[in-house]
């Protein structure tokens, strides 16, 4: 049941990702659509690996990783993380 969150986080940082919804980006200085994409596909990957009968218990660390990366990267992202479109709003806030 968390993969459907997991999945709603991932298709909301897509439309941010993707440029389809730009209005939260505040002239880019803001992250956290970003940050929720790589948070869902953590969780979504959790769910994938708690689902698998047989699992080496290391491999539940992986996509739990993603997961915390993903909620630290609702404040800050690497500028090779983000879109062209979103890089190219920060150098024009500048």
């Amino acid at each position: 049941m968390i993969w459907i969150i997991g999945a709603v986080c991932m298709l909301i940082g897509l439309l941010g990702y993707t440029g389809l919804w730009r209005a939260w980006a505040k002239g880019g200085l803001s992250y956290w659509v970003f940050g929720l994409f790589w948070f869902g596909l953590g969780i979504v990957l959790v769910s994938i690996v708690l689902a698998m009968p047989d699992r080496p218990d290391w491999l539940f660390w992986v996509p739990a990783t993603i997961a915390l990366l993903g909620a630290c990267s609702t404040w800050y992202l690497p500028p090779a993380l983000t879109p062209p479109w979103f890089r190219a709003l920060r150098r024009s806030w500048r």
